[in-house]
C-alpha cells in the first residue's frame, strides 16, 4: 500500500510542478499547449504501441470495449439531455458536453501503467479508443445538432476530419487491427518507442498542471457540484457493473473501474463553447475533477489490493 501512496504522490506532484512552473511564470503560457502537442503527437502513441506490443493478440470480446466507451458516453449525452431539459440551451451544453468523455489517455492512462498488467493497460487503450471517438468529435457532433435552433444539420466531412486528425485515435485503430490478425511490432521499432513511451507518464502530469485553471465564481458552483455528483453517482454504477459483472480478466476489470473515475475530458470546455454554453464554468468543473480523480484512483487502487 505505500508503493501505491508514494507512486501516486509522485503523479501528482508533477501535476503540483506544472502549476508552479505557470503560476510563477517560469514558462511561457502556451507551454502547455506545447506539452500537450508532444503527448498527444509523439509520447502517448509511442506508449499505446509499446501497451499493444505487450499482449499476444486481441480476441472478439475483448474488441468489444470499444463499444463500451462508446456506450458509456452515449449514456452520459443522454443523462445530460433528461436532467437539463427545462433549463436555457447554454445550461444544456455545459450539461450534455460535461457528463461524458473521459480523460483517459492523458490522465488515467499513466495510473494504469503504473500499476496495472499489460493486459489491463490494452483493456484501458481499448476503452479510450471507443471515448476518444467520442471525445474528439463524436459528442459534439451529437450535441451541435441537437440544441441547434435552426436544424442545419452537421457537417459529416468536418467530423470525419476532426477523428482522423487525432494521431492517438488512428495509433488506437491501426494497433487493433494489427492485433487482431495478430502481426506484432518488430522489437528494433520497439526500442526505438521505448524513450518516448517511457516518457508518456511524466509528460501527461505535467500537461495537467501546465493547463490547470480554476475559475471560482459564486454562479458556477450549483452547475458544478450537479455536474460532479452526476459523474460520480454513474462511475459507482459503471464500475460495479464492470467489476462484478463482465466475464473478463481481473486486470480488465480492474482497469474499466480506474477508468470510470477518470476527470473530465479537457476537450469539454472548448465543445461547450461552441454549442453556446459558458466554457469558463466547464474548465472549473474539469479542473476540479482532476483533482477528485487524483485522490479517487488512489483510493480505488488501495481498495482492490493493487500494490
Amino acid at each position: 500500500m505505500d508503493a501505491v501512496i508514494l507512486r501516486a504522490v509522485s503523479l501528482t506532484l508533477v501535476i503540483v510542478m506544472g502549476i508552479v512552473l505557470r503560476s510563477t511564470s517560469l514558462v511561457d503560457e502556451k507551454a502547455g499547449a506545447h506539452v500537450k502537442t508532444i503527448l498527444l503527437d509523439i509520447t502517448l502513441p509511442a506508449a499505446i504501441i509499446t501497451n499493444f506490443s505487450k499482449v499476444e493478440g486481441l480476441d472478439g470480446p475483448m474488441a468489444a470495449l470499444i463499444f463500451l466507451g462508446i456506450a458509456a458516453n452515449m449514456v452520459m449525452i443522454a443523462a445530460g439531455a433528461f436532467l437539463s431539459r427545462r433549463k436555457p440551451t447554454a445550461e444544456r451544453a455545459f450539461y450534455m458536453n460535461c457528463l461524458p468523455a473521459y480523460n483517459i489517455g492523458t490522465f488515467c492512462l499513466p495510473f494504469v501503467q503504473s500499476f496495472l498488467a499489460p493486459l489491463g493497460n490494452v483493456a484501458a487503450c481499448l476503452f479510450d479508443a471507443g471515448n476518444s471517438i467520442m471525445c474528439t468529435g463524436g459528442t459534439y457532433s451529437i450535441n451541435a445538432e441537437y440544441l441547434s435552433e435552426h436544424k442545419n444539420g452537421i457537417d459529416p466531412r468536418a467530423i470525419a476530419k476532426r477523428l482522423f486528425s487525432s494521431v492517438p485515435l488512428m495509433t488506437y485503430m491501426a494497433m487493433i487491427a494489427l492485433s487482431l490478425v495478430h502481426i506484432k511490432i518488430p522489437p528494433p521499432v520497439l526500442d526505438l518507442l521505448s524513450p518516448a513511451a517511457a516518457a508518456n507518464t511524466f509528460l501527461a502530469m505535467l500537461m495537467i498542471g501546465l493547463l490547470f485553471r480554476i475559475e471560482f465564481k459564486r454562479a458556477y458552483l450549483t452547475s458544478i457540484l450537479k455536474i460532479i455528483l452526476v459523474r460520480h453517482a454513474a462511475a459507482i454504477l459503471m464500475s460495479l457493473f464492470y467489476y462484478f459483472a463482465l466475464p473478463f480478466d481481473l486486470a480488465i476489470r480492474q482497469a474499466l473501474v480506474l477508468v470510470s473515475f477518470g476527470p473530465m475530458s479537457v476537450i469539454a470546455p472548448v465543445f461547450t463553447g461552441l454549442c453556446g454554453g459558458d466554457e469558463g464554468k466547464a474548465s472549473a468543473a474539469d479542473s476540479i475533477t482532476i483533482v477528485l480523480s487524483v485522490v479517487e484512483i488512489t483510493l480505488l487502487l488501495v481498495v482492490m489490493g493493487i500494490y
